[in-house]
Parts: structure tokens; sequence; C-alpha cells
């Protein structure tokens, strides 16, 4: 039975690898939004004050208008006329001023509104593309207590995944194959990986993923497991020849798992045996 050295299937699957060079585009892009909605934020919540503020003035200056009021309303005389006029029109003025900073406040409260909507629908965008996923990854790492303790990063991957955010836990764990990749459990790390990604529908990045567990930890207990995955991604993605061989090799290297069980019974999924041809009838 041929056999396929794990630089071969690599080969065999290097279309579906998603270009570093966009990664890293999308992360600086995630980055950039981050900081402009910070800086938004930042602006419009000064607005917001200083209008509140103004908005607190002129409060406070119908109070004092109102109060002079009250003490002109217990003078006498022609004084009360003219008293009353003044503070008539300065009551008007600041109820105007009052009723105009009020209209404003209510556009730099809907622009607000408007600019979280904005950048939400901006985020959302990014996370299709796995980068916001990224992004929120390396958060929840730095706020560990030890950002560098691989039990304590592992175990957060583990809590992310099971609050049902694959996308998060995905990189969570590639961020510890990255970062301790001759740990006893990055071969485990990257087969959760690759897991996610296949429930999400991402085929092309599992085959990948799947593929270096297989190339990279041999010996582990994921490899049959990760080479089945391969297959199934191979297949998923219509590529039916290529699962062939991965199927083949998953039985020559590890003959005796469940895995090689698995495989058997998919090549005969596969590639059923055409039914054995009626024998031409004798000659009298």
């Amino acid at each position: 039975m041929r056999r396929v050295a794990a630089p071969a299937l690599l080969l065999a699957v290097s279309g579906c690898w998603v270009p570093l060079e966009k990664g890293r585009q999308l992360e600086a892009r995630v980055q950039r939004l981050e900081v402009e909605t910070k800086e938004q934020a930042q602006e419009l919540d000064v607005q917001l004050r200083e209008k509140i503020a103004l908005v607190d003035k002129k409060l406070r200056e119908v109070q004092i208008k109102l109060d002079e009021l009250n003490t002109v309303a217990r003078a006498k005389g022609a004084d009360l006329g003219v008293a009353v006029n003044r503070l008539g029109v300065e009551l008007t003025r600041a109820k105007g001023e009052l009723e105009a900073q009020a209209h404003n406040l209510a556009q730099l409260q809907q622009q607000v509104a408007d600019s979280s909507k904005e950048n939400e629908a901006r985020l959302a965008s990014l996370r299709g593309t796995g980068a916001l996923d990224e992004a929120m990854a390396r958060q929840k790492i730095a706020e560990l207590p030890r950002p560098d303790d691989h039990a304590a990063v592992f175990a957060l991957a583990q809590q992310v995944e099971s609050g049902g955010d694959r996308g998060v836990a995905r990189e969570v764990y590639l961020h510890f194959v990255k970062r301790w990749p001759r740990d006893e459990k990055a071969p485990e790390a990257a087969f959760r990986a690759g897991h996610l990604l296949a429930q999400q529908g991402k085929w092309r990045e599992a085959v990948v993923v799947f593929g270096k567990v297989a190339e990279d930890y041999p010996r582990s207990e994921r490899a049959p497991e990760a080479l089945l995955q391969v297959a199934e991604g191979l297949v998923q993605l219509d590529r039916k020849g290529d699962a062939r061989v991965v199927l083949e090799q998953l039985m020559a290297d590890h003959p005796r798992t469940e895995a090689a069980r698995k495989a058997r019974a998919r090549l005969t999924g596969l590639f059923p045996a055409k039914d054995a041809r009626k024998a031409p009838p004798k000659r009298r």
C-alpha cells in the first residue's frame, strides 16, 4: 500500500492555506478600528460633558432669575413694573438658550448612538474574517493573572470553548500551539483548533491544522484521528482522490487504531466495489 510522507500530505492541501500577509492586514484593520473607536468615543464624551455643563449653567441662571422675581414680587410702586419687565426679558432669553442647548444635546446623543451602531457593524464584518476572534483571544490571554502560564492558557481555551465562542477558543488554542509547540498538550490544542474550524464549516483551514497535527506530532494519540479529519475535509472540498490517498496512509501508519477502522469504512463508502460482471454463456 502506498504511503505518503507528511510533507507530501501538506503539499496536497497547500492550496487551502490562508496567506499570512492577509492575516496581518486583517489584524491591522482591527487595531486601527479599535483606536478609532476609542478616540471617537472620547471625543463624543467630551462634547457630551460640555453640553451637559452648559445646560446645567442655564438651569442655574433660570433659577437665579426666578429667585430675583420672587424678591421683586415683594417690592412696591414703579420699581416693581420695571424689574418685572427686565426679568421677563432675561427669563425669555435664558429659556431660549436652554431649549437650544437641549436640542444640541439630543443631537449629540443621537450621534453617539449612530456611531455605536456603525462601529458594531464594522466589528461584526471583521468577525467574519477571523481577525476579530484573534484580537479578542489576545485580550483574554493578556487579562490572565499569568499570561505565560501554559496551563492557564489551555484552561482558558477550554473555558471559552465551553462557553460557545468557537472562534475565540480556536485562536486561544492556536496561540498555545505556537507559544508552546513542544508541550505535551500541544497536539490536543492543535486538534481542538482544527475541530472548531470544521464545526464552523471552514474546511480549508481545518485541513491545514489537522495536517500539521499529523506532521508535527505523528506519535501522538491524536495523529490517526487528525489524518481521518484531513481526509474528511478533502471530501468536503470535493477532492476525493486526495482523500483516498490520506485514508490509505492512515491505515498503513496506524493499522490497529479505531481511526484506521473508520478510514476503511469511509473508503468503502466513497469508492464502493463495482458489481462483478456476469460471466459470458458457455458455447455449445
